[in-house]
């Protein structure tokens, strides 16, 4: 006798979810897309059922209904000019973020699209092939300038975008940034608090609006440096660091603006035989990896990337999902205090 075949198993639909929490069809979808505008109970509820029938939301198949990509967009365009080759720190900070960006994006079923511009072509010729293609929902603007025509070219084709720095005072505000101001604020309180009063600050030269905000941060709270320097080359850092180092006067702290610039100072001191975190001190901003991992750990200002991430898209799906434009939001870079202050 001849085996009987064997019928394969019908997948679970949101009916099926949708019968056994005892709610409607829409509830179940809104419980997966949208949970904020269902009550806390019933988001159990349905939970609850999902993982009873062990339900696999078909992200195709949203995805064909709906008219979405399921995917935000992550232009990148990076120049390739002789700081950016210097910044150790980069590949890091743009792991970390990207990192964060899938995981965030992953849980609510999308994915990321990396993307780069081709040679000779803008970001925002990137932007309208993007669009023109439907390839993705939204898209995440980096480091916005004020008046950013980026923000003014989305804004006008009335096309889904969250921004990593502050948009224009005119612009839609759906942005995340790091609290520059507060957090370079609190490594000044910390510096004071310990005795430090002659600072040498170290600033990256760029017009990019994170540079102000934290010298601004710093000046705020730490009213009488030393002096405050700006530098687009690692070797000038180094170079002026020693050149202090010979004057009657000198800082008791070097204050840098990034990690980078704070490790080429900490290196600069310890050729002379000066003791880091003992005889002078040494402040960076950002936490990049290699900072705990110096002879004397770095005290820094950590970018929870991860944070902003989360953030990063869940403003995205707001706008995805049209809903009414809200203030920005503010993180904070946490100080991280070690031996090097």
């Amino acid at each position: 006798m001849a085996e009987a075949k064997k019928q394969p198993r019908r997948r679970t639909t949101v009916a099926d979810v949708a019968r056994l929490a005892g709610v409607s069809a829409m509830t179940v979808s809104n419980v997966l897309n949208a949970p904020h505008r269902v009550s806390e109970p019933t988001v159990r509820t349905v939970q609850a059922a999902i993982d009873e029938l062990g339900y696999t939301p078909n992200h195709a198949a949203r995805a064909l209904s709906s008219g979405r990509s399921q995917v935000i967009g992550l232009p990148l365009y990076v120049e390739d000019d002789e700081f950016s080759d210097q910044n150790p720190g980069l590949g890091g900070f743009l792991h970390g973020l990207l990192g964060g960006l899938v995981k965030s994006a992953a849980i609510d079923g999308y994915g990321v699209h990396v993307t780069t511009p081709t040679e000779g072509a803008t970001e925002i010729a990137l932007y309208e092939k993007l669009i023109a293609a439907r390839q993705v929902d939204a898209i995440v603007v980096l480091e916005t300038m004020p008046q950013d025509p980026r923000i003014e070219f989305l804004s006008a084709r009335g096309f889904p975008f969250v921004a990593f720095g502050r948009t224009g005072p005119q612009q839609r505000q759906c942005w995340v940034d790091v609290d520059n101001e507060t957090s370079m604020g609190a490594i000044a309180r910390h510096l004071r608090a310990t005795g430090r009063s002659r600072a040498a600050y170290l600033a990256t030269a760029s017009s990019l609006p994170w540079v102000h905000q934290r010298q601004d941060g710093f000046l705020q709270e730490f009213d009488s440096p030393h002096s405050v320097e700006s530098f687009s080359e690692l070797d000038a850092v180094a170079e002026y660091v020693l050149g202090v180092l010979d004057r009657p006067e000198q800082p008791d702290v070097f204050v840098a603006d990034n990690d980078a610039f704070a490790v080429v100072a900490m290196r600069a001191l310890q050729r002379r035989g000066v003791r880091v975190g003992q005889d002078v001190a040494v402040t960076g901003f950002n936490d990049f990896p290699f900072a705990s991992m110096l002879d004397t750990p770095l005290t820094t200002a950590r970018i929870p990337l991860r944070d902003i991430a989360s953030c990063l898209f869940s403003r995205a799906l707001q706008e995805i999902n049209g809903e009414p434009d809200r203030p920005g939001r503010l993180v904070t870079a946490p100080l991280v205090i070690r031996s090097s202050a």
